[in-house]
């Protein structure tokens, strides 16, 4: 039987479409990457037919994105056709044509655009308060300044999902991701420790580097911990975007409590009072409430096994 206020959420975020098939992040303002490719990856995930409009919309959201419009000569994406630079939404470009095939010249120019971006290493003082290692190499928001979480995570994803999870920086990426976690369990932005003192973790950061070493086989000494911290904090958030990758990480480690359904229809419930809602909320709660098809799209075929945890 069909869940009708999936039903609800799809239509609407068809509603708020600006054109075939790009979505700007609010109603009222320009076509950008992050909320057009991540609404098409959604409705693909919550398509009962694989081959009906969603994977059109899908298609058109793909070749824009290969368009001179929103992509560079360098093969990196831009936020908005206003905002080339910087390139941060490459990934997404990524996953988003691996999902519906073809794109290939795009998807390697991508490859090695995000290939070249290093993010930005400092020789580590010994009087240093951060407690992570600034010299390994990741990925960072913007050129020539330090790696974070999300940005690494999201670049290991699209680079695995085109074949490139045995390269060197793809490996140096899971490293970083392990000597970023917090002791306690999770991730936050970018520092686990600073001054000796471990810092928050936040649900967001902490969903998207659980699928990132899901889908690379990362070390599992961290992934424990960071489970840990998401079934408990999960329960008590809303945010639309934190509840969705949380649960996607906890799903890509078989991990997702049984209570996940619940937290997810309150979530709904709460974006369907909103008159002109996120299209990037409404396209995370589709995707965190697609079961394992949200995994497929991201390069999971199955959940890893309690086993794996480490």
């Amino acid at each position: 039987m069909r869940n009708l206020r999936i039903d609800r959420a799809r239509n609407r975020l068809l509603d708020l479409r600006k054109g075939r098939g790009v979505w700007g992040y609010r109603a009222r303002t320009t076509e950008a990457v992050e909320p057009s490719t991540l609404a098409s990856l959604a409705l693909l995930a919550t398509d009962p037919d694989s081959k009906g409009e969603s994977l059109a919309v899908a298609r058109a959201t793909a070749t824009w994105l290969a368009s001179a419009a929103i992509r560079n000569s360098d093969g990196s994406l831009g936020v908005t056709p206003a905002l080339l630079k910087p390139g941060w939404t490459t990934p997404y470009g990524l996953l988003l044509w691996a999902s519906v095939g073809g794109f290939a010249a795009e998807r390697s120019a991508a490859d090695r655009w995000l290939l070249g971006l290093k993010g930005k290493t400092l020789v580590k003082a010994a009087d240093d308060p951060m407690g992570h290692d600034s010299t390994i190499v990741g990925w960072p928001w913007v050129a020539d300044t330090h790696s974070w979480v999300e940005p690494t995570a999201l670049v290991l994803l699209g680079l695995a999902m085109d074949g490139q999870s045995a390269h060197p920086r793809v490996r140096e990426g899971v490293r970083l991701l392990v000597d970023r976690a917090i002791p306690g369990g999770g991730w936050n932005l970018g520092n686990p420790v600073v001054f000796k003192t471990p810092l928050r973790p936040l649900p967001g950061p902490t969903g998207l580097a659980l699928l990132a070493l899901a889908r690379l086989d990362g070390p599992n000494e961290v992934v424990r911990p960071a489970i840990g911290y998401l079934r408990t904090s999960l329960a008590e958030t809303l945010a639309p975007i934190s509840l969705s990758w949380g649960l996607l990480g906890l799903r890509a480690w078989g991990s997702e409590p049984s209570e996940s359904a619940t937290w997810l229809d309150s979530a709904f419930e709460q974006i369907e009072s909103v008159e002109q809602p996120s299209p990037v909320d409404l396209a995370l709660l589709l995707l965190a409430s697609s079961g394992d098809r949200a995994l497929g799209l991201l390069g999971l075929r199955t959940p890893r096994k309690e086993a794996d945890h480490g």
